[in-house]
């Protein structure tokens, strides 16, 4: 335990963090680093307990044959070449998705439940890596509040078991920030050692999506005020050309060559071109089509025309209400520090904390002012949640040392407990759906409901068809498996034939179809009559539903099933009136 907690400790940043935690003592900070340890350890048991309640979700079917592919190009030692264009995948590097289909090589689990417990895995390195950040930024209270904030924020926490593309990228952009953070005192000339890390984070986030060379902007933004810095300070205005050749030889250009090549080893159709394919796929999600409506404040807009409400207010909604108060006052402390400071503002935390409000503020408006075409919520932002989580860790960090001095700050304590007590049950009652969850300030997702989405990636359906099947058991008792019926999916039919007994059988004709599984999602639970036989439901609302259709239509029954009313309905089944 001291050896991880000494792990969580070692940061060369700065002598002293840029806010003086109310923890001075090395024992305080110990205690701190060990409590970072036991959520780490509650989060790896947790997943162990917990993943197999995961449901497969809409993208996971194509990156699980993306993830073969790619693995058979290897192993065939390039001769294998499907990897290079499978749907729009190879604009991705594969990273996990390779991990994972390797694993599956020799996996006595299922396929999907490999991939999810590897996807939990990931977040929680991401969680690692949050608290790393938050304990280079302000000690060891700091990085455990910002992994506590983050282990508890619904949109990650749920998104950890089957995103495999949104959670291994966002845990590459907070390990790429820690040591971009690290980096900051060692100029203007860092330890090559720090550089590898670096580059290494940078290229396994460009080996999941092209978007992480948004890392090296970073860096290169990061460099060019350092110089700026350092030569207003000198009054010497021919350092800035000497400091600008020195951080582009010294710094820049060895995370690049560091990076690149960690980026093409997990990405084929980039290693055929490795110049001009990385510049297709940045153009190629840079005018990505959708042409459909996606849910915002109750009303369908189109995807590529959204007010530019719309991912701010999908973020705030998808905070808890602490983590989003906190954040909001995050730019005022800043701003009245720097007011105190000024003109005597220290370079080094300065610059720390301009690196994380930068890595939160920039991408949201970059996405607006381009009208980035954005569907399925904050989903594809889901990398600002590790530093949001930072940035409310330092509020509540300088609010703590505050607190402590009140004289009625028991209930403040209390108050604060409760809350947590509250917020911890509402991601409990939400499981396994936890994505799904909506602050107070929309009122919850039940107030959500018909005004945003909620399971857009259909992780209920795995609940719905077992409920499906139990609502069938409990109707033909032992002879349930002497019947077949057919299932129509609106959606991934992934996402539930991955779960059906041998006796079901998926058709994509739906309106011939026994039983028609839905989400909300676009209203298509009611793109189709049929009497609800089963309902996936969280804190009152909807999900997804299980329709029988078999009374409305007529269609001539195989011979190895009787007529669907054959048999009569027991008392005490799961039917919905």
């Amino acid at each position: 335990m001291d050896v991880f907690a000494a792990w969580l400790s070692a940061n060369p940043i700065l002598t002293r963090p840029p806010r003086v935690s109310s923890s001075p003592g090395i024992s305080h900070e110990l205690c701190w680093s060990r409590a970072s340890l036991g959520l780490t350890i509650l989060a790896i048991v947790l997943v162990l307990v917990t993943f197999r309640d995961y449901g497969v979700t809409w993208d996971e079917d194509a990156h699980n044959w993306y993830g073969t592919f790619v693995l058979d190009y290897y192993l065939s030692f390039f001769i294998d070449r499907n990897a290079l264009h499978w749907r729009d995948l190879y604009n991705y590097g594969a990273i996990f998705d390779t991990v994972a289909a390797a694993l599956n090589r020799a996996s006595p689990i299922g396929i999907y439940e490999t991939r999810h417990l590897l996807n939990a895995l990931v977040g929680i390195l991401g969680l690692v890596g949050c608290c790393k950040l938050g304990h280079a930024m302000g000690g060891a209270r700091v990085g455990f509040l910002a992994a506590l904030f983050l282990f508890l924020t619904p949109n990650y926490y749920g998104q950890m078991f089957n995103n495999p593309k949104d959670i291994p990228f966002a845990v590459g952009v907070v390990w790429a920030t820690y040591y971009t953070v690290q980096i900051v005192p060692a100029l203007p000339r860092p330890p090559h050692k720090l550089l590898i890390k670096f580059g290494v984070a940078v290229g396994m986030t460009m080996g999941v999506r092209v978007g992480g060379l948004l890392l090296l902007c970073y860096l290169g933004l990061l460099l060019a005020i350092d110089g700026i810095w350092r030569t207003v300070a000198a009054r010497r205005p021919s350092l800035l050309i000497k400091s600008a050749w020195s951080a582009f030889w010294r710094v820049f250009l060895p995370a690049v060559v560091f990076a690149y090549p960690v980026m093409l080893l997990f990405w084929p159709w980039a290693q055929t071109d490795p110049i001009e394919n990385p510049l297709r796929a940045l153009a190629f999600f840079a005018h990505q089509t959708f042409p459909f409506s996606t849910l915002f404040d109750g009303r369908f807009v189109p995807a590529t025309d959204l007010p530019w409400t719309y991912l701010p207010t999908y973020i705030a909604l998808a905070l808890p209400e602490l983590v989003l108060v906190l954040l909001l006052c995050a730019p005022i402390l800043a701003g009245t520090a720097i007011l105190r400071e000024w003109p005597h503002l220290r370079r080094e935390p300065m610059l720390s904390h301009f690196v994380v409000g930068f890595g939160i503020v920039f991408p949201v408006a970059f996405a607006i002012s381009i009208k980035a075409v954005l569907f399925d919520g904050m989903r594809h932002f889901i990398f600002v949640l590790p530093l949001i989580t930072v940035a409310a860790a330092l509020v509540a960090d300088r609010a703590g040392t505050r607190l402590a001095g009140l004289t009625y700050r028991r209930p403040i304590y209390a108050m604060l407990l409760i809350y947590g007590i509250g917020h911890v049950s509402i991601m409990v009652m939400l499981h396994p759906n936890q994505y799904v969850y909506y602050n107070a300030f929309v009122g919850g997702i039940s107030g959500a409901q018909h005004k945003f989405k909620l399971d857009y990636w259909a992780n209920s359906y795995a609940e719905a068809v077992r409920g499906l099947e139990n609502y069938l058991y409990a109707l033909y008792g032992p002879n349930f498996e002497d019947h077949e019926f057919t299932v129509a999916v609106c959606g991934p039919p992934i996402s539930a034939d991955y779960y059906f007994p041998p006796n079901f059988r998926f058709t994509r004709q739906r309106a011939q179809a026994d039983f028609f599984i839905a989400f909300t999602k676009d209203n298509c639970d009611h793109s189709l009559p049929g009497r609800p036989v089963y309902r996936v439901e969280r804190m009152g609302t909807l999900l997804s539903v299980v329709l029988d259709r078999r009374g409305s239509f007529a269609e001539q029954r195989t011979t190895k099933r009787p007529l669907g009313g054959a048999l009569p309905e027991p008392a005490g089944r799961r039917a919905i009136p």
